[in-house]
């Protein structure tokens, strides 16, 4: 097969205000360069363009505009690029869904820079030969919901709390890798995923593309400056690299500075095992890409949700939600919801634009064909949380109503039966 590999640096020369946080912060330097990381996959009949973007969210109207001129330009099948924000935490607004207005020459940096690295992947690529891997991590990637006594559950609550009952939910160890190697038996390029939010240094006032970026420096590091890393980040919305439980201390050795190079040195390191691991190549692998939109209707506002049971910031955000769900209801009900499904070989991506809960991410692993199947959440667009019926219930943020929250309670599970249909579709397909 043939594939090639391309990045860019996509880190503004100037401040600009930060995405991930409900307050507004402005980044003051640069700690480790933002990035658009691109493979592109060719069989001889299917082509495939994957972008891993060091962004919080890249909304689906940027996603069109990119695919459009890509089309123009290099005559590939738009429907055929893929474009995937990592979900750092530390860089430029996207939105305007949030805090504060992205501003328009980051945009347009973006668009230009993820259009140049698509065509210098297509233009970049040779035979190679494929392999893909799993490994498994004990620690990292936790689920970050806390249940309280009272059968409520609040995002970071932890066993420092008195009432602490326990965590909501599962956590994925899996960490799923697909790697290609040129005639001279060297790295072209790796794609690994794992469910967590990268999010060591979620405060942090300069740019960084957070725990992706340390796991590319450690695999470069080994693998050779060449070497193409296409960063995904799994069904992560309701897992990080926070201790929860048996932690009375509120010890986190996974966060911040020091954390966030041993997150590198942990991730990157499981990467390379699962990596040397995968010893038997793909024989004549088969590149097959299907999608499909899914419209799924937004719930009532849930009745029983409080806003001022928020602090500061948070607060307002959900005030704000309250205010807009009318229109929301009326104008951009129901929700589109782009789903895709590439296989490569004996190995499968499955792409959704959620933060999808992790319970979700486990069930389409759990039904899939493939040998190896990697989960890439925050793809091909942006329609916000998608938490279990049961989150839902429990109430908190990233399951209670709110402008990034607002699928129907079953929302999860009709992108993990039209994932599941999709899979079994490139799987079973003849020739």
């Amino acid at each position: 097969m043939l594939v090639g590999t391309a990045w860019e640096d996509i880190t503004p020369a100037r401040p600009m205000p930060l995405m991930g946080q409900m307050h507004e912060r402005i980044a003051t330097y640069t700690r480790d360069p933002l990035t658009a990381n691109a493979v592109f996959f060719d069989d001889g009949t299917t082509q495939v363009v994957v972008v891993s973007v060091d962004v919080c969210v890249v909304p689906p109207e940027l996603i069109q505009e990119i695919q459009e001129i890509c089309a123009t330009r290099l005559g590939i099948n738009p429907q055929s690029i893929v474009v995937a924000a990592t979900h750092t935490h530390v860089a430029p607004l996207t939105t305007d869904r949030f805090v504060g207005e992205p501003e328009a020459d980051f945009i347009l940096l973006l668009r230009d820079a993820i259009v140049r690295t698509v065509e210098r992947a297509m233009a970049n690529s040779e035979e190679c030969t494929l392999y893909a891997g799993t490994g498994q991590l004990a620690e990292m990637g936790w689920n970050r919901r806390g249940m309280r006594r009272d059968g409520s559950c609040h995002m970071y609550w932890g066993s420092w709390k008195e009432d602490f009952a326990g965590l909501e939910g599962p956590r994925d160890p899996e960490v799923g890798i697909i790697y290609a190697r040129r005639a001279d038996e060297t790295v072209k390029v790796v794609i690994p995923s794992f469910s967590t939010h990268p999010n060591c240094l979620e405060q942090g006032t300069f740019y960084s593309a957070d725990l992706p970026g340390e796991v590319r420096r450690v695999l470069r590091g080994v693998l050779g400056s060449d070497a193409g890393v296409v960063y995904l980040t799994g069904a992560a919305g309701n897992t990080a690299p926070s201790i929860m439980e048996q932690n009375p201390e509120q010890r986190q050795p996974w966060r911040n500075e020091s954390g966030v190079v041993r997150s590198g040195w942990y991730l990157g390191g499981e990467i390379l095992k699962a990596m040397a691991a995968a010893t038997t190549p793909m024989p004549e692998p088969r590149l097959l890409h299907e999608w499909t939109q899914l419209d799924i209707p937004m719930r009532a506002w849930d009745s029983w949700l409080d806003p001022s049971e928020f602090g500061p910031g948070m607060r307002e955000f959900f005030e704000n939600s309250r205010a807009a769900w009318p229109h929301l209801l009326a104008e951009s009900n129901p929700v589109p919801v782009r789903i895709n499904v590439v296989r490569i070989g004996d190995a499968a991506i499955c792409f959704n634009p959620a933060e999808l809960y992790v319970e979700f991410g486990l069930a389409i692993k759990k039904s899939s064909p493939a040998q190896v199947t990697l989960i890439a959440e925050l793809s091909d667009g942006y329609c916000g949380y998608v938490p279990t019926p049961e989150a839902i219930r429990h109430g908190g943020y990233s399951a209670a109503s709110a402008i990034h929250t607002r699928l129907i309670p079953e929302g999860g599970w009709i992108m993990v039966e039209a994932t599941t249909e999709l899979l079994d579709r490139v799987f079973n397909a003849s020739g």
